[in-house]
């Protein structure tokens, strides 16, 4: 595949992630992401073939990609409780870069079991890779009496559903939040949020 090829191939992919999050996967159409693209709908189906290849290649993207971010975290040579705010802080700063990711995934998930099959395909052996790195630090941190005994899935899910639910809860109702608010306004109340959800999570940890 040459440069034109990859070049084409991601303008289709940023297209169709955004057919689908304004549109949702039912109601997305291959014509208007080719029109969103500027390509043929023949070349279109030359890339992808349907529909289900593309959305299959936007999640697998996005995985990739958080997972990358969480790979480089588990090369560093950080505390426990240094790692987990990273850990918090990377995946908010990666649902903020993709705030209506979250939304869009609940609701295919929620209206198509097949959706939820997929996902569950894609994310399960990264978190599995990811949290099994984490979990020896973990087992220390409680044998030693610095972290109330947790077990690694609940400590990801209170990690993950914190950060995905404050974009969820955001993109529904910000202007009722902050009506009238600009860009900076809006970006303060985030970075906000995001210190909230460390503390939420470190707290939360912590021997009672």
């Amino acid at each position: 595949m040459n440069n034109n090829d990859i070049s084409t191939e991601q303008i289709i992919l940023e297209a169709a992630e955004a057919e689908f999050l304004d549109k949702g996967f039912g109601n997305a159409k291959m014509m208007a992401i080719a029109q969103r693209a500027g390509v043929s709908h023949s070349m279109l189906h030359y890339y992808f073939r349907k529909k289900e290849n593309l959305f299959q290649m936007i999640f697998r993207q996005k995985v990739q990609s958080l997972s990358q971010i969480f790979e480089e975290i588990g090369r560093q040579h950080l505390s426990f409780f240094d790692m987990i705010r990273l850990v918090v802080e990377c995946q908010f700063d990666f649902v903020a870069r993709n705030p209506k990711l979250p939304l869009f995934v609940l609701n295919e998930i929620v209206s198509k079991k097949e959706n939820l099959d997929l996902l569950l395909d894609i994310v399960r052996p990264k978190l599995t890779e990811i949290f099994e790195r984490m979990e020896p630090a973990l087992n220390e941190e409680i044998a030693g009496g610095t972290v109330r005994p947790v077990k690694i899935r609940d400590l990801a899910m209170n990690i993950i559903s914190m950060n995905v639910s404050t974009f969820i809860f955001m993109t529904s109702i910000m202007e009722n939040i902050l009506p009238g608010a600009d860009d900076k306004m809006k970006e303060m109340y985030i970075q906000e949020r995001r210190e909230s959800n460390v503390q939420f999570i470190l707290n939360a940890l912590r021997p009672l």
